[in-house]
């Protein structure tokens, strides 16, 4: 994203009952931030982004000639998936790393962040989940998020793969645990995150409407590059074929 963006829309309305969303998808920050204090490399780090992320929201998009919505700044200017009420809304640390301009965040600028860039996110997710709704009857919202293999404070490997979060839709969910499952993949069920603890942007749009959904998290160090997203891709599709049904899905890309 060359031009910073409160998020950015792509796929054509009208061709599947899949919609994607990543809440994590880019590290970018406006200019005035100046990376709030972080060096390049520290701004590159999982603390800013969910790396990879993006890039599987695109490929599965692609295949499945779905409409998706990728949030256009990074978690550390503002979590899009923390309500306002959180106090790690807009953290001072994260995973042994300080962010300096985080540190001593006024109220008034608190509020600016919400309102320049947390409720536009979400106004436009609601809009678009609306415009779905309009069209489907029964549509499936995917939720894409990846996670770190070890955080620096606890140095414990995560073991799972990937990992489905879930709470009001089990269906969907056992259904791609199992799929993965018989792929040979070490699934976490509601792991390394449970939905049933927090998972806030699907509980305010998703959850509320009481739409079919997915969350899933991809370890990684398994979505380094366009192979490893292909592949996961390729994995990830047999099962929301099944949820969708093989008229609604496009051939792999």
């Amino acid at each position: 994203m060359s031009e910073f963006q409160i998020a950015q829309t792509g796929g054509e309305r009208g061709f599947s009952p899949a919609f994607l969303f990543c809440d994590h998808a880019t590290n970018t920050l406006p200019v005035a931030y100046n990376r709030l204090g972080l060096s390049a490399e520290q701004l590159a780090d999982h603390i800013a982004w969910d790396p990879g992320a993006g890039a599987l929201t695109r490929a599965l998009a692609a295949r499945l000639q779905a409409r998706a919505l990728y949030c256009g700044y990074s978690r550390l200017l503002i979590d899009p998936n923390r309500g306002v009420e959180r106090d790690d809304l807009i953290i001072a640390q994260s995973d042994s790393i300080t962010i300096p301009a985080n540190t001593q965040v006024t109220d008034e600028e608190r509020r600016h962040r919400i309102a320049r860039y947390f409720d536009p996110y979400h106004d436009l997710l609601d809009r678009e989940l609306d415009a779905h709704m309009a069209l489907y009857d029964d549509p499936l919202i995917i939720s894409i998020h990846s996670f770190v293999r070890a955080l620096r404070y606890t140095h414990a490997h995560r073991p799972w793969e990937a990992g489905v979060l879930w709470k009001d839709d089990e269906q969907s969910a056992r259904l791609m645990i199992d799929s993965l499952h018989g792929a040979g993949l070490d699934v976490g069920d509601n792991k390394p995150y449970s939905a049933k603890a927090y998972n806030y942007t699907i509980d305010r749009h998703v959850g509320a409407r009481g739409l079919r959904h997915l969350t899933l998290e991809i370890r990684q160090d398994l979505l380094v590059d366009e192979t490893h997203v292909r592949q996961w891709a390729d994995l990830l599709m047999p099962p929301l074929q099944a949820l969708l049904g093989e008229d609604c899905v496009a051939k792999s890309v």
